[in-house]
């Protein structure tokens, strides 16, 4: 119990410094904090940035592979109509999106 306590810990300190680091040197923290970027237009158009690749991808569920843990969008028709090393667009209707 006590290493899960200590990796918790130290998980929270690497957190802080690296939003210390973003704030200073005035960085989006989507780039300094690995975190993915969600650009939603309407329910038709989804841009994903920052992702790690396709887990699953049928016309009505897509799963996304984060940097810490997974990004499920539901709906119907979906379809990827543009997939780059570290953004995705996705359009079609989207119903859902939820971080797992």
């Amino acid at each position: 119990m006590a290493k899960h306590s200590l990796r918790r810990r130290l998980a929270a300190r690497v957190r802080h410094m690296e939003k210390t680091v973003s704030d200073f040197l005035d960085l989006p923290p989507e780039a300094a904090l690995d975190l993915p970027r969600l650009t939603l237009i309407g329910n038709s158009r989804l841009l994903l940035e920052n992702h790690r690749g396709i887990v699953t991808y049928h016309p009505d569920l897509v799963k996304l592979k984060l940097s810490a843990g997974e990004l499920e969008i539901k709906g119907t028709g979906l379809l990827l109509r543009e997939i780059k090393p570290d953004a995705i667009a996705l359009e079609g209707t989207i119903r859902s999106i939820e971080f797992c």
